[in-house]
């Protein structure tokens, strides 16, 4: 969400230019608008109609009560300025002296009251660009996004130029209405305001949204050289390459962006992850290793590590990596060593020591007997090695799973067929299919399995 700053003077300077331009500004912080691309379109000028007064002005009569007013003003007595324009009837102040009373409202936090003298205001001059802007703010302050999103827009339309307004606007309808309807917006906030980092973050997301990648990366480019050192533009970048599917181009920017000291996990693990897939193992593993060197041990990453090395068939630095860990085994909570010796049975089997895979399982499960993934591989194990009881007891319970249920059933059923026992195998596919209608394929399986059971039937008969 958009967050807003309150600005406690808000510019009420108004009276310097006879409010003459009175804002009650809620500046807005950069929003976490993360990434990407699209094509820079031409934003042609849009033709506004007719002048009409868009801004207010203090009646002739109000002149010596608004000289009186700016200089309360300039010494920020918000307060006394407020009591005296409440000493008036709003019907006896002109739409300028209301907008300021309206404002002052604003930055003392009187939201409710600010927001009905705005409204008085609108009703006497609709036209008035800074209160449906300062009403627009007013919303966004109080999270109401569609209202603040109409306001914006009227300012839009009675001709503000002003890039906080075209920026709001495009962050609202970026996230009410979709990417297409906020790209023109930022696109504007940023012929204005070229080098503010919002307007380039929503036009980026937009485009990105919308699938405008050339576009988009374009306008990344531009950005990344007049500004090399920015670790945020590189993430940008890698993010729009994966979304075209350069996986070359993102893992490029991952590391320009570890470069200059990305630290966050998530994007180390994914620059590991690419290494990986594109078969550059010492650097994966340099990063790991980097990534696990902390006092904590992040045991949700080690697991995704090991398992991607195990299937990249790297388990000699498997190995390496939990000798290096057998240290802090005794700091590790029972789930967390139930996971390390899951691990340990995989790289025992590997080496074909089986005697101690099937001790590290054991401890596995001692540690956590609801660790399903190591209940899946050691029942599997057990199958191999033919000992259909003990296969059959951990495929049961990790039935019980429901993370693990699907491939219970199916590892099961399996187990069954190697011991041909059809019968029981069709009641686990059966009981896996009403349990996983996903599971598209079982129900020719079931078939081919009571066609056997039929045949073998007859053939005994």
């Amino acid at each position: 969400m958009l967050k807003i700053i309150k600005k406690n003077v808000l510019q009420i300077s108004c009276l310097l230019c006879f409010f003459y331009g009175a804002t009650a500004t809620a500046a807005q912080n950069n929003a976490n608008l993360t990434i990407t691309l699209a094509k820079p379109t031409f934003v042609l000028p849009m033709f506004t109609g007719p002048y009409s007064e868009r801004e207010a002005s203090i009646a002739p009569e109000e002149y010596e009560t608004a000289e009186r007013l700016r200089e309360l003003l300039s010494n920020d007595n918000k307060e006394a300025v407020l009591k005296e324009l409440e000493s008036f009837f709003d019907i006896e102040l002109s739409p300028a002296m209301l907008s300021l009373k309206a404002q002052i409202y604003f930055s003392l936090a009187k939201y409710k009251k600010a927001e009905e003298t705005f409204k008085k205001v609108l009703s006497r001059k609709p036209q008035l660009v800074r209160v449906h802007r300062d009403l627009g703010q007013l919303y966004l302050l109080q999270n109401k996004p569609k209202l603040a999103r109409h306001h914006f827009s009227e300012a839009v339309s009675f001709g503000s130029n002003e890039a906080i307004v075209h920026g709001q606007l495009g962050y609202l309808n970026l996230t009410l209405h979709g990417a297409f309807s906020a790209i023109t917006s930022y696109q504007q906030a940023m012929t204005l305001q070229p080098e503010e980092v919002q307007w380039q973050q929503g036009l980026l997301s937009s485009l990105s949204q919308a699938r405008m990648y050339e576009s988009a990366q374009a306008l990344l480019s531009e950005l990344i050289g007049k500004n090399p050192t920015n670790k945020k533009l590189w993430l940008n970048q890698a993010v729009l390459a994966l979304n075209m599917n350069d996986t070359r181009q993102a893992l490029v920017s991952l590391e320009m962006a570890i470069m200059l000291g990305e630290k966050d996990d998530n994007n180390i693990r994914t620059a590991t992850q690419l290494h990986l897939q594109m078969h550059s193992y010492d650097r994966a593993l340099v990063l790991i290793k980097q990534h696990l060197d902390k006092p904590v041990l992040n045991m949700v990453l080690l697991n995704e590590y090991l398992t991607w090395l195990n299937q990249v068939d790297m388990w000699q630095q498997a190995s390496k990596l939990l000798d290096g860990l057998e240290s802090k085994v005794e700091t590790m909570n029972n789930r967390n060593q139930s996971i390390y010796f899951t691990h340990k049975a995989k790289i025992s089997l590997k080496q074909n020591k089986m005697v101690k895979a099937d001790s590290y399982y054991n401890i596995a499960l001692e540690k956590d007997p609801t660790n399903g993934s190591a209940l899946i591989d050691y029942a599997l194990y057990a199958s191999t090695e033919k000992d259909y009881i003990k296969a059959e007891i951990l495929y049961t319970r990790a039935s019980a799973l429901p993370k693990n249920m699907k491939e219970a059933f199916l590892g099961k059923a399996q187990l069954y067929l190697s011991m041909q026992d059809h019968e029981s195998a069709l009641k686990e596919l059966q009981k896996a299919y009403a349990r996983f209608p996903d599971l598209h394929y079982l129900p020719e399986q079931i078939d081919i399995i009571k066609n056997i059971i039929r045949t073998r039937n007859k053939v005994s008969i």
